[in-house]
């Protein structure tokens, strides 16, 4: 059961960095609940800031579960 937790969280956090770097190259990531739908995100364009901050989230978090991720696979929790 722990296998399948970590296999869970790693595809959770590279999924998180995925979102993250396609955000970069189209500048534009989601937020909110409805966050997949156009507009109803971040703009790099319109908002800057915002749009970092959301990237900066959206890395870290995915990095950090994607890393605890292969720790538990390791068998080092």
């Amino acid at each position: 059961m722990d296998r399948f937790k970590a296999w869970w969280l790693l595809l959770l956090g590279a999924g998180l960095v995925v979102v993250a770097l396609q955000g970069a190259v189209r500048g534009w990531l989601p937020t909110g609940r409805a966050g997949l739908q156009r507009g109803k995100g971040v703009s790099r364009d319109s908002q800057p800031l915002g749009f970092w901050l959301a990237f900066a989230l959206y890395a870290g978090f995915g990095g950090y579960v994607a890393l605890y991720a292969l720790r538990l696979l390791a068998g080092r929790h």
